[in-house]
């Protein structure tokens, strides 16, 4: 017998879903699971990101948008809601119904790691991520411990990682510097930062 965690949904199902729910919730493979609580850090990691890429892309082509902006994915048929999504242009969407449309195009996507999102940020979302033909960048970032992991797009296939994990250095985000002191400005960190002479 089919159970409520095993049940799959088609795609117009979970749309049908979605609009009507008071919550937001993720679509892959056929499952629907609502997204997760998030911390005061997460909440203050993705509120800094948001302002310092809000002041540094005005009157630029890039938008900036939080994780209220569905994300389509049609070649793993995948629904999500990246923590921040920024767009280089004018943004192309999916229109999944009348009044439901999904960002199509994003250059960079960032997510915010959690104990309870960690393995499928890095896994199951990397995994369909890197099939989007527009994406050049994703980061994913500890909110206990100081430590930015990241991908830059060399080309179609071909990805390189890289990471920060000390106050005193930066990030760039679609051509934009962001110092890792701001992205965790105000955030209590559990683990002590790595000095330069570790």
């Amino acid at each position: 017998m089919e159970t409520a965690v095993d049940k799959r949904y088609t795609l117009e199902e979970y749309l049908e879903m979605e609009y009507h729910a008071e919550s937001r919730h993720y679509f892959f493979d056929g499952k629907v699971a609502p997204m997760p609580y998030t911390s005061d850090s997460h909440g203050l990691i993705v509120a800094n990101l948001i302002g310092e890429l809000h002041v540094q892309t005005k009157k630029t082509p890039y938008r900036v948008y939080p994780s209220d902006r569905m994300l389509y994915v049609p070649e793993c048929r995948l629904n999500y809601y990246p923590d921040v999504m920024v767009v280089k242009g004018e943004p192309v969407f999916h229109q999944h119904t009348k009044k439901m449309q999904a960002t199509l195009n994003p250059y960079a996507l960032i997510e915010v790691l959690s104990d309870s999102t960690e393995e499928d940020d890095r896994v199951d979302k990397w995994q369909c991520y890197r099939k989007i033909a527009y994406l050049q960048q994703y980061f994913m970032i500890a909110q206990d411990r100081v430590y930015i992991d990241f991908y830059n797009r060399i080309d179609e296939t071909r990805w390189e990682n890289s990471y920060v994990d000390r106050m005193d250095q930066e990030i760039t985000v679609a051509g934009f510097r962001i110092n890792v002191e701001d992205v965790y400005l105000n955030v209590k960190l559990t683990k002590p930062e790595q000095k330069a002479d570790q």
